[in-house]
Formats: C-alpha cells, sequence, structure tokens
C-alpha cells in the first residue's frame, strides 16, 4: 500500500474531520453547564436587589483584570528570564511554526518563549489578544534530535488550541477556559476539554504526517525521554484495554480534564484508520497478535469508528 502524500494530510487540517467526533456535542453540554450556574448565580445577585448586581459586577471585574495583569506580568517576566523564539535565535524552530500557522490558517502573532523548565514541557495561553507558548529547552532539543515530524506534532498540537479560539464557537470556548473552576461544580464540562485534548492530538498528527513519531511523544509524554522510545505498543494497548474495563479507571478520567495518556495513544491510532489506512496498516503490521487482539477490541469502542461507519480498516477476524 503506498505511503498517502503530504497535500492529503493537510486536506484535513481545515475540515470537520480533524475533530474529534464527539467534540461539538460535549462542547454544546459543556456551554450549557456554564449558563445554567451564571444563571443561578444571577437568581442570586437579583434576590440580593441592587446591591448584588453591584457585587456581581465588581467580582467579574475584579477577575477579568487580575488575571489580565498575571498575564502580562508572566509576560513581562519571560522577556526578562527565557529566549525569545525568533528568525536570529532558534531559526529551526521559528521556520516550523511559521509553516504550521499557514498549514492552519492561523496569523495572528504568537509569542514564543524557549524555558529551561515548563510544567507539562509546554504551555500556551490566550488572553485578550496576547498569546505565548512556552517551550521546555531540553524537550524541544530532544524532539529536534527525533527529526522534524515529532517537533511538529507538539507544535501543531498546541497551534490547534489556539486556533480554536478564533473559529466557530470561539467565543463559548473562551468562556470555558476562563470559568475553568465551574467544573468542580458542573463536572459536565470535562468531557469537553478532554474531547479538546484529542482534537489537538489529531491536529497534530496532521501536521506530523507520521503516526510512528506522533505516537512516540505521547509516550515520551508519559515515561520520559529515556524509556519512552522503547516502550512496546502492545504494552500500551494492553494498559488501554484495562483502563477501559475498570470502573475506578474510567471514574479516574471523568473527574479530570485531560485523558489518560493511554486513552489519547490508543484515539490517534483510531483516528489515523479513519483518515489515513496506510499509516494504521503500518502501524498493526507492527503489532504481535496479542496487540492486533486488543487493537481490534479498542477499535469497537472508538467514537472514530462509529462515526465512519466501521469504515476503520478492520474487522473481527482481521484487516480488509
Amino acid at each position: 500500500m503506498t505511503s498517502p502524500t503530504a497535500p492529503e494530510y493537510q486536506s484535513y487540517l481545515r475540515t470537520p474531520a480533524a475533530r474529534h467526533p464527539n467534540e461539538r456535542s460535549r462542547l454544546v453540554v459543556a456551554v450549557a453547564s456554564v449558563w445554567i450556574a451564571f444563571g443561578l448565580i444571577l437568581v442570586i445577585a437579583i434576590s440580593w436587589g441592587g446591591t448584588g448586581f453591584l457585587i456581581l459586577f465588581l467580582a467579574i471585574l475584579l477577575v477579568v483584570v487580575a488575571e489580565w495583569l498575571f498575564h502580562r506580568l508572566r509576560k513581562a517576566s519571560l522577556l526578562g528570564r527565557a529566549i525569545k523564539v525568533t528568525p536570529d535565535s532558534f531559526p529551526e524552530i521559528h521556520a516550523e511554526i511559521a509553516e504550521l500557522q499557514q498549514k492552519f490558517d492561523y496569523h495572528r502573532p504568537v509569542d514564543v518563549y524557549v524555558l529551561d523548565e515548563v510544567e507539562g514541557k509546554m504551555t500556551v495561553t490566550s488572553l485578550l489578544g496576547t498569546r505565548v507558548l512556552v517551550i521546555e529547552g531540553g524537550f524541544a532539543a530532544d524532539l529536534q534530535r527525533d527529526g522534524p515530524a515529532a517537533l511538529r506534532f507538539m507544535l501543531g498540537n498546541f497551534i490547534c488550541w489556539l486556533k480554536s479560539r478564533h473559529g466557530r464557537l470561539a467565543l463559548s470556548v473562551i468562556i470555558l477556559e476562563r470559568v475553568r473552576w465551574l467544573a468542580y461544580v458542573a463536572p459536565w464540562m470535562f468531557p469537553y476539554w478532554r474531547c479538546s485534548k484529542y482534537t489537538c492530538d489529531q491536529a497534530g498528527y496532521l501536521c506530523a504526517e507520521d503516526l510512528h513519531a506522533s505516537l512516540g511523544v505521547i509516550a515520551r509524554l508519559a515515561a520520559g525521554k529515556e524509556l519512552g522510545p522503547s516502550i512496546s505498543p502492545t504494552g500500551v494497548l494492553e494498559q488501554a484495554y484495562q483502563v477501559s474495563r475498570r470502573p475506578l479507571s474510567r471514574y479516574v478520567e471523568l473527574s479530570q480534564a485531560e485523558p489518560h495518556v493511554v486513552n489519547r495513544y490508543v484515539n490517534l491510532v483510531a483516528f489515523a484508520g479513519s483518515v489515513m489506512p496506510a499509516d494504521f496498516e503500518r502501524f498493526r503490521a507492527g503489532l504481535d497478535e496479542k496487540g492486533r487482539r486488543l487493537l481490534r477490541d479498542l477499535l469497537l469502542q472508538s467514537p472514530h469508528r462509529q462515526s465512519s461507519g466501521g469504515s476503520i480498516p478492520w474487522s473481527t477476524t482481521g484487516p480488509r
């Protein structure tokens, strides 16, 4: 089977196929929960009369001003203690970001900094027109040594996050980010954030144009740079299968905004099966018999398989 060409990957970036099948429905539920929560707060404010409205307005104003000030101070701090990505300081990273912004048709300015230590390896914030991406230097260097695909996966992942805040329903997405604390009152907001993470992974893979490299980055995030590259795909699939069967593991994921790493791994494989069968077949060919059986069982539960009408190149008896 011939490998897909770059234009085939890129053609998906600006289409609904690049998004997780459940993301839009989860967003509708999350936005509805926010309005319900604000409705309850408004009812309480009305019951207090004019004083209640004043307190509510001042509280919202205080939160907005405080967050804006914190964001500006953080950016000023980065300018002094981190290295900004420019064509002169980090030409390769700068060129990759510029190319990916073209692929996403995202032309808003993004300030990118490289820092010695960053929680989560990379972080991104977007507030009142200011967009800041911070990359851990050692992590970026490791990805560059693995080849351009790994770095493109991570950068594409975060540019997708920024892009989602300027598309359809963008205002709803921004509001959800700003009132993230409401998730502890309305936990049905968590499914949207998990689906949005899957979407960013899928966009990163389409940018990388390499399933093996994309899965390698997810494995590295879970086990570190030393052991991540040596992780057996069958081992990850077996662990994902156990997570899907254990109620406590599933409950833990339901109570957090990030999906389990093993579920991110399986979701990306399922996504490749729905849009890039050649990549999926290469991945499947590298599995042993146990891994193929586990993959088959996991795909039966995948929303990608259900949304594509079973078009993932897999049946209960083997590949088509």
